[in-house]
């Protein structure tokens, strides 16, 4: 019966492990997103270009590329957490965000005492 029951352990126990990565932190913003809208109160005059400002997402690393005329985003490059719908880069800017397919929309999480201080940002993948 000692026998039995040992068996049935160990067959419970090598089921119930996995080969699950925790380490993984693979996400659905994982690849490459370019600029495509912002609105903020910022004037960028007619026609902006954005297409210059880029991120990667890379496993937990936020990487950032400026190099159109705008630059977003310049201190935010390096490991990024997420809660829920709320992303937090390095610097410890929060946005909440939203994937719709293709497009990644982040907006800042305002402080609600500082005037003028909202942004939306739009993201095409690829």
């Amino acid at each position: 019966m000692k026998k039995l029951f040992t068996v049935l352990f160990l067959t419970f126990l090598f089921v119930s492990c996995s080969n699950d990565n925790d380490d993984d932190p693979n996400t659905p913003l994982e690849g490459k997103w370019t600029l495509t809208n912002v609105s903020c109160f910022c004037a960028f005059g007619n026609n902006p270009d954005f297409s210059g400002h880029k991120l990667s997402f890379e496993g937990n690393i936020l990487k950032v590329e400026n190099t159109g005329q705008f630059e977003f985003l310049t201190d935010a490059a390096g490991t990024y957490t997420i809660l829920v719908n709320i992303i937090t880069f390095v610097n410890g800017r929060q946005y909440t965000y939203v994937l719709k397919t293709d497009v990644l929309e982040l907006t800042f999480v305002d402080n609600q005492q500082i005037a003028d201080d909202e942004i939306f940002m739009a993201y095409k993948r690829g």
